[in-house]
């Protein structure tokens, strides 16, 4: 069991205002505790469960596919959560799941990819030497997650703007391929935004007795901070849809403009293909053969034909 914590703990830090780092074989006593796990080692199902957890909390936060959402036990609370993917290489709309259990006395987190959030966190509470709750612990979370999914809705924002600089500058149309990269990213982040949104917002309306009304409001919050970002990530997307139609508008009028012409081009061309139609005619006769002018005389009529057309053209704009 001992070989299964030291597999799968990413951390366990004490809880009683120390701010001190466990050992893995401290975190099975010590309360109140905070446990980070990687989900990923084939050992954490073991080490889950050696926390006291219940198989149903264990196949939960081990479970493959995961959207926000939150669940309230006799036992304590089971939330799943997104947060923006700042690892290298990474997409950062391919959003980290993160799974979370807490009671009055522990908090257990699961990761299958590094979070930075979860980093950031972790960080604080050894500078600070001062958590003694898993609900603080909980509520930096929120916190943190909440601060990085603003920082790269700041990015969307900032490419829109972008785009629509283009569209407005009317030198080239901005890249249809880059639109709809940008549509694709914002699509990614609300799936995962909009029900954490719903889940922090019934987390707060519950009342868990366990939470202070303190922490109640903090949850309340951040809640509403996610329902801010959907209205932003809605007001982005439609921003965006504006430019792809001004995109698309303007890619109509400039085939309707090649269109035109050649329409034109067919217009001049159809006296001359009609005159040369008619004086090529071999019945009684070419017209014109004897003359040495002749062809002089046909070219003349076909271009001043040409002009007439031209110019009737223009006039009727």
């Amino acid at each position: 069991m001992t070989s299964d914590l030291e597999q799968s703990l990413v951390f366990g830090l004490a809880l009683d205002g120390s701010g001190s780092e466990l050992e893995p074989e401290a975190v099975l006593e010590r309360r109140p505790i905070w446990c980070h796990f990687d989900g990923s080692q084939s050992g954490s199902t073991a080490a889950l469960a050696a926390m006291g957890l219940e198989s149903r909390v264990v196949e939960r936060l081990m479970a493959d596919e995961t959207r926000p959402m939150m669940t309230v036990l006799d036992s304590g609370l089971l939330l799943t959560l997104r947060g923006i993917n700042l690892n290298a290489d990474r997409d950062p709309v391919d959003m980290v799941s993160l799974r979370l259990w807490m009671d009055n006395n522990v908090i257990v987190t699961v990761r299958l990819q590094v979070l930075a959030s979860v980093q950031q966190v972790r960080r604080d509470l050894l500078s600070e030497s001062s958590a003694s709750r898993p609900q603080r612990v909980l509520t930096k979370i929120l916190v943190a997650l909440a601060d990085r999914v603003s920082a790269y809705l700041e990015t969307l924002t900032i490419a829109t703007d972008a785009l629509e600089e283009t569209l407005l500058e009317a030198v080239q149309s901005p890249d249809l391929a880059e639109v709809a990269e940008l549509r694709r990213r914002i699509a990614s982040v609300r799936r995962f935004v909009s029900p954490q949104r719903d889940a922090l917002h019934e987390l707060a309306r519950r009342k868990l007795p366990w939470l202070s009304a303190d922490e109640i409001d903090r949850v309340s919050i951040e809640a509403d901070r996610f329902a801010r970002y959907v209205e932003d990530l809605d007001l982005v997307r439609e921003r965006v849809m504006v430019v792809q139609e001004g995109i698309n508008q303007r890619l109509q009028e400039d085939q309707n403009k090649r269109l035109n012409a050649l329409g034109l081009l067919a217009g001049l061309f159809l006296p001359a293909t009609f005159l040369t139609g008619v004086f090529g005619m071999n019945v009684g006769g070419l017209p014109g053969v004897e003359s040495p002018s002749g062809f002089y005389w046909v070219i003349g009529g076909m271009l001043s034909c040409s002009l007439a057309l031209y110019a009737w053209l223009r006039l009727r704009g």
